[in-house]
């Protein structure tokens, strides 16, 4: 009987270094990444960066003409799932304005939601359909760590360090992005601005800039001046979306079409919103991201990024 089991074993591992000598012919990839988008901003997200491996959501709608947002899932090629909202605005389309929100729609310095600050500044032939956060600020007292203008007033004009850089529209309706240097030459023309602090992409090229993974907002701006991307990236939350670092955010606006992007105030306040109907009614601004707060709670920030539409 133990011959025969011996018997048995010995037939049983040559079977078994027989197979693993053609080992190649069964070993088989438990999934093939292939990403495929659908959306302009997912397929140049896909075709001009190494970061998607996957694409899990792609969508694109018109909010009012000149004005699109883009939802974008991925999986990344570090293995990490990610979700990226962009806006992209036309300021050739002479009905679009993008203006700079305060906290209480005030001169003075203060914190408040961008859901609160933007019904402040919605009103019929001044309606507010999307806007983002806006600049760093001191959390005690809301004061911007960059300038601010606002309505064509200049409510602060100074820089809290060497860091900070600027985005504005100027009065000719052109977009610009800078350092302090240029800000000072371009200060009397500059109609709406607020401040940001590191540089993404400079003229077309990415900075060497080391930072950590982080949720994001940030904005860019097209070589012409005239098509703003507003981008939020989600962040801190391992199976939903864990945030880029400064190269992958300059990766990200050279694909889409920026010449010139700029890191704003992330973390907590990255708030990316909609209005959810054309009427006036309460509660008509949503969120679509999902901030880091408790669990998704909207942080009160300094000040934002509002789009304008006079007529729609």
């Amino acid at each position: 009987m133990k011959t025969k089991i011996f018997k048995y074993l010995y037939i049983a591992t040559l079977m078994l270094f027989a197979s693993c000598s053609k080992s190649d012919s069964y070993i088989e990839p438990y999934e093939k990444f292939e990403p495929i988008a659908t959306t302009t901003i997912g397929q140049k997200m896909v075709n001009g960066t190494d970061l998607v491996a996957k694409v899990f959501k792609d969508t694109a709608y018109q909010i009012v003409p000149g004005l699109t947002a883009t939802e974008f899932s991925y999986l990344g090629t570090k293995g990490y799932p990610m979700r990226v909202f962009i806006f992209q605005v036309d300021l050739t389309n002479q009905d679009l304005n993008i203006e700079i929100s305060t906290a209480n729609n005030s001169a003075t310095y203060g914190r408040q939601r961008m859901t609160a600050q933007a019904p402040l500044r919605d009103y019929t032939g001044h309606k507010v359909w999307a806007g983002t956060n806006g600049d760093f600020f001191d959390g005690d007292t809301g004061v911007p760590q960059g300038v601010l203008h606002k309505e064509g007033l200049v409510l602060k004009s100074t820089f809290a360090s060497s860091a900070n850089n600027f985005f504005g529209i100027q009065n000719n309706g052109k977009a610009i992005i800078g350092n302090e240097a240029l800000y000072t030459t371009v200060k009397s023309s500059l109609k709406e601005a607020l401040g940001g602090r590191v540089i993404v992409l400079s003229s077309g090229v990415i900075p060497s800039t080391a930072a950590g993974v982080e949720p994001r907002t940030a904005i860019g701006v097209s070589e012409d001046g005239n098509t703003v991307y507003m981008l939020v990236v989600d962040g801190r939350r391992y199976h939903y979306s864990n945030g880029m670092d400064y190269q992958e955010l300059g990766k990200c606006f050279k694909a889409i079409g920026a010449h010139n992007a700029m890191n704003l105030d992330g973390g907590g306040s990255s708030t990316f919103f909609v209005r959810n109907t054309p009427a006036f009614d309460q509660g008509r601004f949503k969120m679509l991201n999902w901030p880091w707060d408790n669990g998704g709670e909207e942080r009160a920030v300094s000040n934002g990024l509002l789009i304008i539409s006079k007529t729609h």
